[in-house]
């Protein structure tokens, strides 16, 4: 049995938020700092090139809707990347307890993530992964992205063979499902999946397996959300629809003309409380964990009260059972 591992340079281990092939994530303490960071260990799966990368992406990107990266060092042939600690949940636990979403709080997500990945865009880099869980919302109602992990940089060698899939299928773009050359419209595809989701509580594509679901993604048939948000907003839908278009000359040519059509939706009030309505969204669903936790405890009381009160009447029937015998052969041996 491996020994835990408690320290990492100046770092202290709180504890592991994630493990697997490709890395495995920490939160941490930087004890110089006395400030809480996230960790994430190159895995043994995961190129050293391709870490190394992520690392550089990351550290070269300064936008307050992506996770700051800290720093990246060697400790000997192990490569760790040190990034901002989002206190908060990801959009995943987000939709699985709260979906659908209203369409203004889904919208106002959108943008967010749309400023983002714009800047990225801008900086030459396309994520390639834009999924619920690497878009994080912290308790002031900031919305951020993260994990450049399969990110692709222009001007940074291409560490993907042409025809690769590169990816989450049910998050995938037709011309990422197919193996084929990427631009920032895959990204765009992908955050317009989520906001699919985040607005009807359904994925747009499913299937049994990857296979199955990657065949539907690459064909781009799918229900429009106006169908299956109960809100039925028909301009969220429209939007939707458009940044979900498998031809890429209907498609948004860059997340900024999306972000435009998402704030005309929003409305410039809202724009301004967008962190008020996200903080209340997150206390709603924490607040939501403490009642479904207080219910649960009586349930268990009872179960242990229903199992004694069994246990007794066992035990009087057996007596029953014994006092009964005892006189029967007592009868026998007087007669």
């Amino acid at each position: 049995m491996k020994q835990e591992i408690k320290y990492i340079g100046n770092y202290k281990i709180l504890d592991i938020i994630g493990k697997g092939g490709m890395a495995k994530v920490y939160t941490a303490i930087h004890i110089p700092l006395n400030r809480i960071v996230v960790i994430k260990a190159m895995g043994r799966s995961e190129s050293r090139k391709r870490f190394k990368q992520e690392a550089w992406i990351s550290a070269s990107l300064n936008h307050r809707n992506i996770v700051t990266a800290y720093d990246y060092f060697n400790i000997g042939s192990s490569c760790y990347l040190v990034m901002q600690y989002v206190d908060g949940l990801n959009l995943s636990e987000i939709i699985e307890h709260e979906a659908p979403l209203h369409p203004i709080t889904a919208a106002i997500i959108a943008r967010e993530v749309c400023l983002a990945i714009n800047h990225a865009h801008e900086n030459g880099i396309i994520h390639r992964d834009i999924k619920p869980t690497n878009i994080l919302i912290s308790r002031q109602g900031e919305v951020k992205i993260s994990d450049f992990g399969v990110a692709r940089g222009e001007d940074l060698p291409h560490l993907t063979s042409t025809g690769t899939v590169i990816g989450t299928p049910f998050y995938m773009s037709p011309e990422q499902a197919t193996g084929n050359e990427l631009t920032c419209q895959s990204d765009i595809y992908s955050l317009a999946i989520v906001l699919y989701e985040m607005a009807t509580g359904k994925k747009p594509f499913f299937g049994g397996n990857t296979q199955a679901i990657t065949a539907k993604v690459s064909r781009g048939k799918y229900t429009s959300p106006l169908w299956k948000d109960p809100h039925h907003s028909l301009r969220l839908s429209k939007i939707i629809n458009k940044a979900m278009k498998k031809n890429l000359k209907r498609r948004y040519k860059i997340a900024e003309h999306m972000r435009q059509d998402l704030e005309r939706f929003i409305g410039g009030r809202n724009i301004l409380q967008r962190e008020k309505i996200l903080t209340e969204l997150l206390q709603r669903i924490e607040q939501t964990k403490q009642m479904t936790t207080v219910v649960k405890k009586p349930k268990k009381r009872r179960k242990k009260k229903k199992r004694r009160y069994l246990l007794v009447y066992l035990y009087i029937l057996l007596i029953l059972i014994i006092t009964g015998l005892i006189y029967y052969l007592v009868k026998i041996v007087t007669d």
